[in-house]
């Protein structure tokens, strides 16, 4: 197979490893890779055209072309301003910090296996941008930190490797739909002008960046000026130069399925009576009921005790007219006697005392219960409110529908772009198997390319 000509991409690998391993770079105070939760992101988070022909050129126009005022695009492009870059999702990604912790215990596999990724290696090129294992740290330290002195130093390499390695996979679908976002507004148009509308928009992203999130970010670390952020950044294996890269790619593909894929839309009501019968037993309602209690427990008392004590308790409320919840947190024994023995909505037969249970879908409302036993203790209980279990109606249940409705379609037509934007990016990876169709990266660099040493 003849190999794409990356010259220039091997020379600036070199220029931008150096930037990480520079004093004043990115990652000079230490090395880190992930949480995301971007996802990965899911930062916030696939296959090649030949290897010959750049992705930019001979392009088919599978999406139409689109001219866009930068000066407008991000009316509505940018995040919550309370997201922060590693809590941003790749749609239809699960956030992959609780799924990536379990790499723990994981048995290392394949090339992954005992490496030590240095923050300047290069791990992938995604159409015409490589990927630095730097470039994953964003993703990865969060959750190391989480799990450090938990795990031996040689457990923590093989975790950060294996961490770089998944946050890759997903990294690579944001950097395509990343891409796919300027070639979608200038449709054939050379790539001169993509890069002129590239540094334009992109721009533009850097100043939404550092008026929604730096304030942000300076709050959540306490610091009053950008030198100290950046510190305490670097103390983390992070940089705002990376988060606010991750950002824009982010806010770019978000933007780019927006346009394509609509959030919401119309089913007849015929479509959605038919759903509403399809799922007949998910419109039952399970009873629930708000409650309080007081308590005196056998394993702190004599049984004669415990039954002088409950009804001592009782009497103060109903003869005395001492304030349930002032009773409770002096005396009771629940659970929730802090709380003055509340219980929040409880849903009929989820409790473990069968009798209480009973008793909470059963009383009166608003009334003492007579002593109760259970195995735990004596019990008198008040239920403040109840909701009877019920089969919501077809009426009331449309808003849902239309909704879970909407989701599925709109998962499923991402799912088809997805798929088709990945089909026009050209990857090659450290990991081709990871990614449909890409290639090894070996393929785009040559022959003289040295791949990590273990």
């Amino acid at each position: 197979m003849q190999k794409m000509n990356h010259s220039n991409l091997r020379n600036r690998s070199v220029i931008v490893k150096n930037k990480y391993n520079s004093r004043d770079g990115l990652f000079s105070q230490s090395r880190r890779v992930i949480a995301r939760r971007l996802f990965l992101l899911s930062l916030c988070l696939v296959t090649g055209s030949a290897c010959t022909q750049s992705p930019w050129s001979a392009r088919q126009a599978q999406v139409p072309a689109n001219s866009v005022n930068p000066d407008t695009q991000f009316a509505s492009a940018h995040p919550s301003q309370s997201a922060s870059p590693a809590d941003l999702v790749v749609r239809g990604q699960e956030p992959v910090a609780g799924t990536l912790v379990s790499s723990l215990n994981a048995p290392s596999t394949g090339a992954t296996s005992g490496r030590d990724f240095d923050a300047g290696t290069l791990i992938a090129v995604v159409g015409t941008e490589h990927v630095l294992a730097g470039d994953m740290h964003v993703f990865v330290e969060p959750i190391l930190e989480k799990n450090r002195g938990k795990m031996t130093a040689e457990q923590e390499k093989q975790l950060r490797a294996n961490l770089v390695r998944q946050a890759l996979s997903q990294y690579v679908e944001i950097k395509a739909l990343y891409q796919e976002f300027f070639r979608d507004m200038v449709g054939n148009k050379p790539p001169k002008e993509v890069a002129e509308m590239q540094a334009k928009v992109t721009t533009k992203a850097a100043q939404i960046f550092h008026d929604k999130q730096v304030p942000l970010m300076q709050r959540k670390y306490q610091v009053d000026d950008l030198a100290s952020l950046e510190r305490k950044l670097q103390e983390k294996a992070m940089s705002l130069s990376t988060l606010q890269t991750q950002f824009t790619e982010r806010v770019l593909s978000s933007e780019l399925e927006r346009k394509y894929v609509p959030d919401e839309y119309e089913f007849s009501r015929a479509e959605l009576l038919a759903y509403y019968e399809d799922h007949d037993s998910e419109w039952n309602v399970i009873g629930r009921a708000k409650w309080r209690e007081l308590c005196a427990r056998f394993q702190m008392h004599t049984r004669e005790e415990a039954e002088a004590l409950i009804k001592g308790m009782g009497n103060e409320v109903y003869l005395g007219g001492k304030p349930f919840e002032a009773v409770a947190k002096q005396q009771s024994e629940g659970f929730t006697a802090n709380e003055g023995g509340s219980h929040d909505w409880t849903t009929q037969g989820s409790l473990r005392s069968k009798v209480i249970d009973q008793a909470v879908f059963s009383l009166p409302l608003r009334r003492l219960s007579q002593v109760i036993e259970d195995d735990i203790g004596f019990h008198i209980i008040e239920v403040l409110e109840r909701e009877p279990g019920h089969k919501k109606s077809f009426d009331s249940a449309q808003a849902e529908i239309r909704e879970r409705m909407s989701e599925a379609k709109r998962s499923k037509l991402l799912d088809e772009f997805h798929t088709k934007i990945m089909a026009r990016t050209s990857i090659w990876t450290l990991w081709p198997q990871d990614i449909p169709n890409s290639r090894a990266l070996s393929d785009a660099l040559g022959d003289d390319y040295q791949p990590p040493q273990p």
